[in-house]
């Protein structure tokens, strides 16, 4: 009975913790970015990573072009480059790219 009130509590702390890292907002991400971005952009969206949690993706627009870069959930650090799925050779970056350019 112990062992499982253990297993129970472990499990809500970290849905709790899950759920308290919020994705950062576009204007965070704006006021970052402006200082490496010197032209003009729009953020087009933000969303978590499930395979990396605390990993955001976020999609920008800058003269007509997508770009996908990573930040964490307070916008302080920022990845640029293309993210792959090593089991299935799959490159997430361009898959989201590719998504926009669609549309």
């Amino acid at each position: 009975m112990c062992k499982r009130l253990v297993v129970v509590f472990c499990i809500v702390s970290a849905l709790a913790l899950a759920a308290c890292s919020a994705a950062p907002t576009k204007e965070q991400v704006s006021a970052s970015l402006k200082s490496i971005i010197p032209i003009p952009f729009e953020v087009l969206g933000i969303s978590g990573l499930k395979e990396i949690p605390g990993l955001y993706e976020v999609v920008l627009r800058a003269n007509k072009q997508t770009l996908v870069l990573y930040t964490d959930e307070k916008a302080k650090y920022v990845l640029s480059g293309s993210l792959m799925a090593l089991d299935n050779k799959r490159n997430l970056t361009q898959e989201t790219q590719n998504k926009y350019l669609q549309k």
